[in-house]
């Protein structure tokens, strides 16, 4: 395991329940810790990008296209290449 350091965040109760939210929709793959620890990172991404175009994190591409994700559309593609 990675070394790390334990810090305790306070947000509204709202956002906690928003993300609550998005990571349960997400399954197994997230959880609420995964989430915070990945926009931190991101947020230092951003912050230390020296671009005109400030990168979108990549965990919130993936994020947004594991919600998007229908099986069924996949499975459609995979029938007609067969």
């Amino acid at each position: 395991m990675a070394k790390g350091k334990t810090i305790t965040i306070r947000v509204p109760e709202q956002t906690f329940d928003e993300i609550k939210g998005v990571c349960s929709d997400l399954g197994e793959a997230y959880n609420f810790n995964q989430f915070v620890n990945q926009s931190l990172s991101a947020m230092l991404e951003v912050i230390r990008h020296d671009g005109e175009q400030v990168p979108i994190p990549k965990f919130a591409m993936m994020a947004r296209l594991m919600k998007n994700y229908e099986e069924s559309v996949f499975r459609e593609k995979g029938k007609k290449e067969n």
